[in-house]
């Protein structure tokens, strides 16, 4: 017999007693829900999306990989943030399994914290490069060669755009006749977003343990505005710092929602762009590399292309990675990240002149090419 949400929490250690059980409408994947207890919120149930994350035991032995090395991280370093903790199941494990196959995992609330869509603020900006920076230091010292690729190629933009061209190719959804500026606009900007690729590959940027998926939804705030958690580490894989500081741009410059229709709100707001990369970089100068420091401009304008393509791609095919509400939602997902790419082109000599403007305050760099 397959049991209901409702009743999943008894199968975990979290003395969680008289309970009530709350979806969520929260991420693009899991399905999430929140678990009251004498009407405070202590827990958080996941049902693991198995469509995207094929190997559940590689994804929670990451998480728990991660968890740890934040939690270690987080005992000596003079700036914190709050680690959730794994619950396990009553027998011990990472996760529980229904009798559906379906894969469901706990862990506890952050209390007291809020998320952020839109960012308004050089305050809050700033805060949120501060967690990120203190994420990718933090991961510094676990070996990128122990945590699998959950998803291989994550933020391949070679993958990517093949992946592009064969929805093209297959038109499954019958929609390729309705996006031919679309197409026009992501074929014409391909050759020149291979540049950071060609680097990582040719060894210029190091690889590290980092996010991946650094939205800016994906940190929890206090009440004050200081960014107390990283969250949402599926991801969390060997890739680039790049990729981090790229998406967390991408979401945190945008003046308009993501699935934004009307286009003309879509802006980007440079000083935003500013007040990341100094809270970024004050953490992470002795860390990053000057090859990774000098390419983050270009670094916005990629994995804004690459999640622009990616929505596209499943809008050619007809919808079937994203959650969506309407049917050219992943259009408009897709339109949204080209103009913001359009506004990053305009305003790319403004970022390099913001990062040397940084860079020139913090002075210290890791001198590694």
């Amino acid at each position: 017999m397959t049991i209901p949400y409702e009743e999943l929490p008894a199968q975990f250690a979290c003395d969680c007693g008289d309970y009530t059980v709350l979806p969520l409408n929260v991420g693009h994947i899991n399905k999430t829900f929140k678990v009251l207890r004498d009407q405070e919120p202590r827990f958080l149930l996941q049902q693991v999306n198995s469509h995207v994350f094929k190997d559940i035991d590689a994804l929670m032995q990451n998480t728990l990989m991660v968890l740890d090395a934040l939690k270690e991280y987080m005992l000596t370093s003079p700036e914190k943030l709050i680690v959730q903790k794994l619950v396990r199941t009553n027998q011990g494990g990472l996760y529980f399994t229904d009798d559906e196959n379906n894969h469901w995992r706990m862990f506890t609330f952050i209390k007291g914290g809020k998320t952020i869509e839109t960012v308004r603020k050089y305050n809050i900006a700033y805060e949120g490069g501060k967690a990120y920076g203190l994420f990718l230091d933090a991961l510094s010292s676990v070996d990128p060669e122990l945590i699998t690729p959950v998803i291989p190629n994550f933020h391949s933009l070679e993958m990517r755009y093949g992946a592009f061209q064969e929805a093209l190719s297959l038109n499954l959804a019958k929609r390729v006749d309705e996006v031919k500026r679309e197409v026009d606009f992501v074929e014409s900007r391909f050759r020149n977003m291979m540049h950071i690729p060609e680097l990582m590959k040719s060894g210029s940027i190091p690889s590290r343990v980092v996010h991946n998926d650094t939205k800016f939804n994906n940190l929890i705030f206090s009440t004050k505005g200081d960014a107390i958690a990283v969250t949402d580490l599926d991801t969390v894989m060997p890739g680039s710092a790049l990729f981090d500081f790229g998406d967390a741009i991408r979401s945190a410059a945008n003046t308009a929602r993501e699935d934004e229709p009307d286009i003309s709100k879509v802006k980007f707001d440079i000083s935003i762009f500013e007040a990341f990369a100094s809270g970024y970089l004050t953490h992470t100068e002795g860390l990053l590399t000057e090859a990774e420091a000098n390419n983050f401009p270009e670094a916005a304008m990629l994995l804004t292309y690459i999640i622009g393509v990616r929505f596209l791609t499943d809008y050619l095919n007809g919808d079937i990675y994203y959650k969506t509400r309407y049917p050219e939602h992943n259009l408009v997902r897709a339109r949204v990240q080209f103009q913001l790419i359009r506004e990053m082109e305009e305003q790319y000599g403004s970022m390099q002149t913001v990062m040397k403007r940084i860079k020139t305050r913090l002075l210290l760099f890791n001198s590694q090419p």
